[in-house]
C-alpha cells in the first residue's frame, strides 16, 4: 500500500503545460467520499492544487534527506509570509 502524503513532503507533479515540476505539500484537504486534494508550493513561490493520484513522492518530510533535497531556490516561506501583509495598506497607491 502506498504511504499517504503528509504536509512537508517533497513531491513531483505535472504542470498544466505538461512540464514536470516539484514542490512541497503545504496543505491537505480531506473530505468524505472525495479524493484528497493537496496544495503544493513550488520553488518559485507558485502554488498548485493536485489530487493524490497526480503526485509522486520524492522525499518524505521526516526523512533527513528531505532537507538536503529541497527544491532549488525554495526557502520555507512560513516566516516571510507570516510577517508580510497579504494586502497593501489602505491608501498605498492613492
Amino acid at each position: 500500500m502506498k504511504r499517504p502524503f503528509a504536509v512537508g513532503d517533497l513531491v513531483s507533479f505535472q504542470l498544466t503545460t505538461g512540464r514536470a515540476s516539484e514542490g512541497i505539500v503545504i496543505h491537505k484537504i480531506v473530505e468524505k467520499r472525495q479524493p484528497t486534494i493537496f496544495l503544493i508550493e513550488c520553488g518559485d513561490q507558485r502554488r498548485a492544487f493536485r489530487f493524490e493520484a497526480e503526485l509522486a513522492l520524492l522525499a518524505p518530510a521526516e526523512a533527513p534527506e528531505a532537507g538536503a533535497m529541497r527544491v532549488s531556490g525554495f526557502e520555507p516561506a512560513m516566516s516571510v509570509s507570516a510577517s508580510a501583509p497579504a494586502f497593501a495598506a489602505q491608501g498605498a497607491d492613492d
